[in-house]
């Protein structure tokens, strides 16, 4: 730990020294800065936050910048990696569901309900998409990501009210240029192999592509084993394969992925260029249960399903999991049977964009297409025990065609515009063989599954969008804009197979014009404004002020269990909004070394979108919450005080507050027999009425789910000549303050506040040809939950709170990487 410790003390202490930079005089002789050292230059930012080329000193937006040597030095190659490096950003990669959360200063949307889109959209090459599944996908070859904090309504097709992360990949070079590479994570048992060939093809077009493929052995350990099945009836006439459960035929599960992208650009004139690319994925895990685990509480030191002890499970958060196979003659009556009853899983993603680019004098006509499909299916236990109890087969598909048009002037005067349309079309289709309990066997349809559903939903996008930007004086400038939105949203139901209360097939729901089936529209229009006044006394400093809002639309949730009893305002939510202020200022100091961003916001959330699990229904609680009071300040910035030197660090504080709200309480059992009159309900919960036994929850005074009060990041890069090689060293410590990782705030879903340590070394030849890395991240093995979520199952001992199931980080990562450049 000494060496831990020593790197977060130089960490912190870059960053005390980069404060007291910045309070330094604006110019300064080389001779005060002293003979022994000669300052570096920081490296001007370009960055597309208002889909134009600016400098990120001179853009009027809160925006965090990753560029490609930030990215590779911490090995960030997925969403939950880029989101560890910018606080208040969290990102928990949810493989069953909706796919994913993602939250930015404290705003997100949950990620076990399929039908939310997120609070935060990703936009990739210029493509936005707000599914959730994209958390689940790798990303490699990139050219820098910027993490665009607060509404972002106007540049970025829909559904950002909490911000944007804009993943730019990396374009073909102007000559011929190939790289190899591979790498090896030693604690995971990971290996990965890069290439990428780029450049001219001829006068006209170039091209670049490049590849990766991935395969982990596991960093998680499966602790089922096999046992006797405590839920077996033989006096249903249930085969006698299911009265033994065969535990983890894996106990390390892992994952396999192979990734690539083709990037072609044409500069046809110099008025029209071209730039296509396609990215597709494709990879192979072991299934959405181990991408999980039991956090409990537990009654005594094993977690249960239905009352029932599971003796190979635990109750924390660490490198173990507890998933069990499913028996033979289980699985063989479910969906999806592959010949045993091994849990997997299998994620294929493709993303495309073309962009055309015309250019009439000042103005230029931007036109761009994009396509995101993603398909997903699985077959695992889902309720974190050696029983699996819960199980699913899933096959879900989401695919989104959008078209956008920009016309932008850049006009000499002082009067300049950008006046767009942007048209979405796309279709969620999900369908579910559920198998709640082993003793639910159906004797005469030959099923041990509950219900068998499919849900579609079909949607339309359309809105215009326009911003003026007058320059008042060659210093100030007034920029303002507004987008308009209609939406529409079809949504249909229904059980293709149920028992009991499942058993919809001839059920008339109000408001649908076919039996056994739940139909639904959403339609909505909005109008987002905003207007930013911007000062900028000259190139180095730039002040904004800024009014903003958001808009995410409403729909419907299709991962709700359907009953006879279901209505549609039980799975139906309403758009959520944001409007509010930010204020910022920018600047370069120090002959260039030293450059400084911070940030003021207010803004304030209507009508959340929140959901929670309720036991009794077996079914999803969906509505939107009152609203949330976000006040917060940012701070960040880079100081070069030699060439060989680098120092970086942020900080930042958000408070953020339900108002008006009161929802549904984390799971609970109360003991058997007991009466309203002799009723105790948990922590922070109450009753609805004077007679029921229903719970209920009062958030206001309290913060969303996943939002920090403090978050902050320190650290180094020292560049120094060894023989005929250069060598790198780095360390980043990164902190997170305390937060509920599930919507329900159940005391077990309550993450302290932590450090995590990334570190690394890099040696190159002076020709640079070759490169050497050695890379470690999250040193500090630090094991945080990043979503939580009520666990089916997890309710049945009286007088208990319910267990969570959680979406836990990886833990200590150590990396060897070799790069060879052609």
């Amino acid at each position: 730990m000494t060496v831990f410790k020593s790197l977060l003390l130089i960490s912190s202490a870059g960053s005390a020294m980069m404060i007291a930079a910045a309070s330094a005089p604006a110019q300064e002789t080389e001779s005060e800065q002293g003979p022994e050292t000669t300052a570096a230059p920081i490296e001007t930012i370009t960055v597309t936050a208002r889909r134009r080329a600016e400098t990120l000193v001179s853009v009027p937006v809160v925006v965090s910048v990753l560029d490609q040597d930030a990215l590779d030095r911490n090995r960030a190659d997925d969403l939950s990696a880029i989101g560890e490096l910018t606080p208040t950003v969290v990102v928990g990669a949810y493989k069953s569901n909706g796919g994913g959360s993602i939250a930015i200063r404290g705003i997100s949307s949950p990620a076990n309900q399929t039908g939310f889109e997120q609070a935060v959209s990703v936009a990739i090459d210029g493509v936005q998409t707000s599914d959730g599944r994209i958390t689940q996908a790798g990303f490699f070859d990139l050219q820098q990501v910027e993490v665009m904090k607060g509404p972002q309504a106007l540049f970025f097709g829909k559904n950002s009210p909490a911000g944007v992360i804009s993943i730019q990949s990396a374009g073909p070079t102007e000559e011929f240029y190939a790289q190899a590479g591979g790498s090896y994570e030693f604690v995971g048992d990971e290996a990965t192999l890069d290439g990428v060939v780029s450049g001219p093809l001829n006068d006209i077009f170039a091209a670049r592509v490049a590849v990766r493929y991935r395969h982990l052995e596991g960093w998680l350990r499966n602790t089922a084993q096999p046992i006797g099945n405590p839920f077996y009836s033989p006096a249903s006439g249930a085969p006698a394969g299911a009265a033994q459960l065969p535990g983890a035929s894996n106990s390390r599960p892992g994952e396999e992925e192979l990734l690539g992208r083709l990037t072609v650009t044409a500069d046809f004139t110099e008025n029209f260029d071209a730039n296509f690319k396609i990215f597709a994925s494709s990879g192979e895990g072991s299934g959405p249960g181990v991408g999980t685990q039991n956090i409990g509480p537990c009654t005594g030191p094993n977690p249960r399903v239905y009352g029932v002890a599971d003796p190979f499970g635990e109750c924390s958060a660490d490198r173990n999991t507890t998933i069990g196979d499913l028996p033979d003659a289980v699985a063989s009556t479910m969906g999806g049977y592959r010949g045993d009853g091994a849990p997997y899983d299998e994620l294929d993603i493709v993303t495309g964009a073309l962009d055309l680019n015309w250019r009439f004098g000042d103005l230029t006509l931007a036109s761009t297409t994009g396509y995101n499909r993603s398909e997903y299916e699985f077959l695992s236990g889902l309720d974190q025990t050696t029983y699996s109890q819960l199980a699913f087969y899933n096959l879900q598909t989401n695919e989104e065609v959008s078209q956008e048009f920009r016309l932008s002037s850049d006009f000499a005067g002082p009067l300049n515009f950008m006046v767009g349309a942007y048209f979405q079309a796309t279709e969620l289709f999900t369908t579910n063989d559920t198998k709640l309990n082993d003793g639910f066997y159906n004797a005469a349809s030959g099923r041990f599954v509950t219900y068998q559903d499919l849900a579609v939903q079909e949607g339309d996008t359309a809105s215009v969008f326009a911003q003026g930007i007058w320059d008042i004086t060659d210093t100030v400038e007034l920029s303002g804009g507004l987008r308009w939105t209609h939406e529409t949203k079809d949504f249909v139901k229904e059980n293709l197979y149920g028992v009991g209360g499942f058993a919809t097939q001839d059920t008339e729901f109000p408001g649908s014009d076919t039996p056994g089936e739940l139909q639904g529209r959403f339609e909505d229009d909005n109008v987002s404004p905003e207007i930013t006044l911007t000062w900028r006394p000259d190139s180095n400093r730039t002040f904004f002020v800024g009014y903003k809002t958001g808009y995410k639309s409403g729909g419907f949730g299709l991962t709700s269990p359907m009953q006879t009893g279901t209505r549609l305002t039980d799975v139906a939510f309403g758009p959520e909004t944001a409007e509010g202020f930010e204020a910022g200022a920018k600047g370069v100091f120090l002959d260039g070394t030293v450059q400084l961003n911070a940030a003021v916001f207010a803004y304030d959330f209507d009508d959340l979108q929140v959901n929670t699990y309720d036991p009794a229904r077996v079914a999803y609680t969906i509505n939107n919450a009152g609203s949330v009071r976000q006040r917060g300040i940012e701070i960040d910035g880079v100081w070069n005080p030699t060439e060989n030197l680098s120092l970086r660090g942020a900080i930042a504080y958000v408070n953020a507050e339900f108002q008006n709200f009161t929802g549904q309480c984390y799971s609970y059992a109360f003991p058997t027999g007991t009466t309203r009159d002799t009723a105790v309900p948990p922590p922070n919960c109450s009753f609805v009425n004077d007679s029921a036994l229903t719970l209920q929850q009062d958030f206001d005074g309290r913060a969303p789910a996943r939002a920090p009060e403090w978050a902050g990041n320190a650290g180094f890069t020292y560049d120094m000549p060894v023989g005929a090689f250069d060598l790198a060293i780095n360390g980043d410590a990164f902190y997170s303050g305390e937060y509920f990782a599930s919507e329900a705030m159940a005391p077990s879903s309550l993450q302290e506040s932590f450090w995590r340590l990334n570190a690394g070394l890099n040696l190159s030849p002076r020709d640079g040809d070759w490169t050497v890395q050695l890379i470690g991240r999250n040193l500090t093995d630090e094991y945080y939950l990043q979503y939580a979520a009520d666990r089916t199952g997890g309710a049945s001992v009286p007088g208990a709170i319910g267990e969570q199931r959680a979406v836990v980080s990886r833990g200590r990562e150590v990396a060897l990487q070799f790069t060879k450049t052609f």
